[in-house]
């Protein structure tokens, strides 16, 4: 039944308008590309090399996998928003999370929406080139833009100004109008979320298990405030999955992960406790040690779960903004710590991501490059950086460049020859007109600052 509901739904939403440019043939190249935010090599290779990321350890084996650089700040939407585009925040106009607004006075902070950025990122693009493109909880994506397929968008939070530990970093918010493209579909996705929050403590105990000592108080705030992230992760998996099922033709599906950026930030310390000064105790690693771990666990799992609905000639391309490394490693933490010195992850000098590309017209590795076996991450390449994301799908398609993006396609990771048509901008006069609608202010604002400050993202 949810199968039929999606589907008559999806054959409204693939009337969003269009221009197909008759020079253009697409080539014929479904992808699924997964953003991953903090997924980190020196985590990802034990991890392969235990065989605990069945997935992972396949795509690596039959394609090409790398270091790929990130840039600075390392801000969440200005990277992510960087990848989706090709070009650097002075061109897409998202600089960090939030602007402020200076008059008669007073200041007033704002989270960036879709409105906000100024350029067309791959799903507009490759929508006004005919192909179809569906995505799952990307950075700055509220209000939701008409594409060809689904837009399920990270807006903001569920909790409320008096709770912060309910305050998320990008979710979907019960009773906001604009969150789902088409909006016809938007019920269905607030019961997907629904079901998920009733199932928050299995899904968790799932993913985790159980801890077997009770939680210190700031173990347990750091807890607390971590499950949200994996309800939003959850959220946009099912609504993915349902897409899927639908049985649309695949052109590009986009999913995000956020959640192991978020625990990376919270439990650090807790998975490498000899890394730090005042390292937790004994019974808090045994409690948290392996949160980091598990989650990847996870991810690699819900990787597959995409895999097995998608077509067989799908090639994959996995994501990451940056790495994580410990910070604060000389403080002795406790829950009454302002936020972001609760933190003992983090990225503020811009480790490398990592990228995964694997099946359809990706490439596979060339003999004698790296092994998953015993990974010696001294010698693992750097492919590209998250500029050149975008540009590397637009080759992938046949679709030409555009001379105002910033990035370059990774031509080596590509079965076909980069096509050298380029073209000014993809930016048309109708977009641009367009966006000015979606600049409205993101829903309940305080609570999106106050979860961002929980963070330690802005002050």
């Amino acid at each position: 039944m949810a199968a039929m509901a999606w589907g008559i739904a999806l054959a409204v939403s693939c009337e969003a308008p269009r221009a197909e440019p008759a020079s253009v043939s697409l080539r014929p190249c479904p992808v699924v590309l997964v953003g991953v935010d903090g997924l980190e090599w020196s985590v990802l290779a034990p991890l392969l090399s235990a065989g605990r990321l069945p997935v992972m350890a396949s795509l690596t084996e039959n394609g090409t996998f790398g270091y790929l650089e990130s840039m600075e700040p390392t801000h969440s939407p200005l990277i992510w928003t960087s990848i989706a585009t090709g070009k650097r925040p002075d061109k897409h106009g998202i600089y960090g999370f939030t602007y402020d607004i200076v008059g008669d006075g007073r200041r007033e902070t704002h989270p960036y929406t879709s409105g906000h950025r100024r350029t067309m990122a791959f799903w507009n693009i490759l929508s006004a080139y005919g192909d179809r493109v569906d995505l799952f909880g990307w950075w700055n994506t509220y209000p939701a833009e008409p594409i060809t397929g689904v837009l399920v968008s990270q807006t903001n939070t569920t909790g409320t100004e008096d709770d912060p530990t309910s305050i998320l970093k990008g979710a979907m918010v019960h009773g906001v109008e604009g969150q789902v493209h088409p909006p016809e579909m938007q019920q269905r996705v607030m019961t997907t979320l629904a079901e998920v929050e009733a199932s928050m403590d299995e899904i968790a105990t799932a993913i985790f298990g159980d801890r077997v000592h009770p939680a210190s108080p700031l173990a347990g705030l750091l807890w607390e405030q971590s499950r949200w992230a994996v309800r939003a992760d959850n959220t946009y998996l099912r609504a993915a999955q349902d897409v899927l099922r639908a049985g649309e033709p695949l052109g590009v599906l986009g999913i995000y992960f956020g959640g192991p950026d978020v625990v990376g930030h919270r439990f650090w310390r807790y998975a490498h406790p000899e890394a730090y000064r005042y390292p937790p105790s004994q019974e808090q690693v045994e409690n948290f040690g392996q949160v980091i771990d598990d989650y990847y666990v996870w991810v690699d799992r819900a990787i597959g779960e995409l895999l097995e609905l998608a077509p067989k000639d799908v090639g994959v391309m996995i994501v990451s903004d940056h790495g994580m490394e410990p910070i604060h490693v000389g403080h002795n933490f406790h829950p009454d710590d302002a936020p972001v010195d609760r933190n003992s992850g983090g990225h503020e000098g811009a480790p490398p991501g990592v990228l995964i590309v694997s099946g359809g017209c990706f490439r596979a590795q060339p003999p004698g490059g790296p092994e998953i076996r015993d990974l010696d991450l001294s010698h693992l390449p750097t492919l590209g950086s998250v500029l050149d994301i975008t540009p590397t799908l637009l080759s992938l398609k046949g679709i030409p460049l555009a001379a105002d993006m910033d990035g370059v396609p990774l031509g080596g990771l590509l079965e076909q020859a980069v096509d050298g048509r380029m073209v000014p901008t993809h930016d048309t006069p109708e977009w641009l007109e367009a966006r000015t609608a979606r600049m409205r202010e993101g829903a309940h604002r305080g609570e999106r600052l106050e979860q961002l400050r929980s963070l330690g993202y802005i002050e």
